[in-house]
Parts: structure tokens; sequence; C-alpha cells
């Protein structure tokens, strides 16, 4: 058993995949193996990965294009290691943090340190700036829940899991749609397990024009939305996130045509407070669908620019 799986899914990336096998040769004396599940590239992906040494154990597998949860889950049941991290294709690891995540690890609990299944550090652009919030605390015991979600800890995160909870907890997959909010998977582990928050940088970012970081996968991918935000509309999630899932739940839910959605519902409690939510919400996807919301703004930007000038020429004339 190896002391890390990198689980790398990847469509037409080959030009990124020598970074992350270069960030993995600089994590010094650490047994890893990297899996890469190609979801279907029509570029010369496979090429580029049988050119890579053997410092480590690459593990590479193609399917037929299925999308990013569907990849993730064939990675994970190649997975033979104590920790597991999803890594896509476009990012890499700093240098000698694996050792770093491997100190808080214990191979007799398989479990991080104060019985954690899951270390989160922060992420970094190309600059070096941090993305996002970091957590309120350097060290702190908690969950995605009642950290991330309750207390708006926004910016994408790396996230390690031990190998097990992991494939306990893979990625709900509907037919027809190639993604679905991560979050899904740290939702499920947080109802049961807590996190050991670290404010250390394990990882650096890009945004690619075609990244699906770039896209609304929320109106692309319905069905796992619809699932998301049921999934996301109960306690411990704060009274706030839970009228507005519940709303967003509902509004999916009629998108995808269902019935008995009430019946379906994980928060009957809220269902009228959400079905306001809901008019709300649609409503808002109106406004941006014809950019009002985008013109509205930029309005009263030049507005307020128009009249802070004026101001300062009334002060200066005086």
């Amino acid at each position: 058993m190896h002391q890390f799986s990198i689980i790398t899914p990847t469509y037409n990336r080959q030009q990124y995949l020598p970074r992350i096998y270069d960030c993995l040769t600089k994590q010094g004396d650490i047994d890893l193996e990297w899996v890469i599940v190609d979801d279907g590239s029509t570029d010369n992906t496979k090429e580029i990965v049988s050119r890579f040494g053997k410092d480590f154990e690459v593990k590479y597998v193609y399917q037929e294009n299925a999308g990013k949860p569907t990849a993730m889950n064939y990675g994970l049941k190649l997975a033979d290691s104590y920790v597991s991290v999803s890594l896509d294709s476009d990012d890499i690891l700093c240098p000698h943090i694996l050792r770093e995540v491997w100190d808080y690890f214990n191979t007799e609990t398989y479990r991080f340190e104060n019985n954690c299944v899951c270390l989160a550090g922060l992420c970094q652009y190309e600059n070096g700036d941090t993305i996002g919030k970091s957590f309120p605390k350097d060290y702190m015991v908690s969950d995605y829940i009642n950290l991330i979600k309750n207390k708006n800890i926004i910016g994408d995160k790396c996230l390690f899991y031990s190998t097990d909870i992991f494939k306990e907890n893979c990625y709900p997959t509907f037919k027809n749609e190639k993604n679905i909010a991560p979050g899904i998977v740290h939702n499920s582990v947080a109802f049961n397990h807590k996190t050991l928050y670290v404010n250390k940088i394990f990882a650096e970012k890009q945004f690619l024009a075609d990244g699906l970081s770039n896209k609304n996968y929320w109106l692309m991918y319905p069905l796992g939305s619809e699932l998301y935000y049921n999934e996301t509309s109960i306690s411990p999630y704060k009274l706030k996130l839970q009228i507005e899932h519940t709303g967003k739940y509902i509004f999916f839910a009629r998108l995808n045509k269902k019935k008995d959605i009430y019946n379906n519902a994980k928060n009957k409690q809220l269902f009228v407070l959400g079905i306001l939510y809901y008019f709300f919400y649609s409503f808002k996807l109106i406004l941006k669908k014809f950019k009002i919301l985008q013109d509205i703004n930029n309005k009263i930007k030049r507005t307020l620019k128009y009249n802070k000038a004026n101001r300062h020429k009334v002060i200066k004339n005086v």
C-alpha cells in the first residue's frame, strides 16, 4: 500500500500533465502513486504519459468520455494507499507538501490527528496570492458544513482524504451529466466525520478559460444541482442556507420536471419559505439572462462616480 494516491481525471489537457509529474518528483522521500484517468481525450494524452519516468508508479487508464465524477470514481477504485487527493490536470502540489501532510497521519488508525478523516489546506494562484479566505485559526478541527459553508470561507481548498473514507463517499453520477459540484462529497463526509484545517499552502491552481470553474455548472448539470441543494438544505447548515438551498432544490426539481417535489424534499419544515426563495431565485436568473443586473450595476457605478467627482469640484470651488 502506498502512502498517497494522486488522482487526476483529465480531458484533452496533455500540455499540463508534465507540470504535475514535475511537482510529484519534488515531494522527497514519499511513496506515492499517480492515478491518471483519461476521460476520452482526443489529443496525445496517452503518448505524453508513456514518456514519464519511473520515479513513482503511474497508473494510466482510459474511459469513454463520461465526465469528471465518473473518472474520479474510477480513479478511487484503483487507489491503493492510505491517503488520496484529487488533483486537477491544470493544478500542482507545492514541493515537499506530501511530507508535511504525512506528518499529520497515523497509519495505525488510518486517520489524521484528532481522529480526522480529512486534512484541508489552502491554495494559491500562480502569482503566489492565496485563493479566497484563510481559516479562522492556523490549526482547527471542524467540518465542511460548520466551517466552510456556515462561516463562508470562500475559495478553493486542497483536501487530503483517508482513502477508505473517500472510497465510501464517491461522486454521484447522472446520465447525460458530466459534472457535479465537488461539495457534494465534502458535504457527505461532514455529516459523519471531522476535518483538520491548517493555514498552509498545499497546492497551486490555475483557472483556465475552458475550465469547469468558469462555467455555470449548476444550470449545465441540473440533476446534480437538484441533489446537491436537497442534501444541503438541512441542519447543521445555518437557517439562511437551509431556506436558500430548499428554494434552489425546488427550482432544479421543477427544471428537471420532477414530481412529488414536496415529498422528496429533505427539509419539509422550511418548504414554504423555500418556495418564496424559489421565486426570488427564478427572477434573479431572468434578470441575469438579459444582463439587466449588470447594466443597472454599471449605471449605478457611473452615477456614484459622477456624483463623487461633482462633490470634489464643489468643495474645491468653495
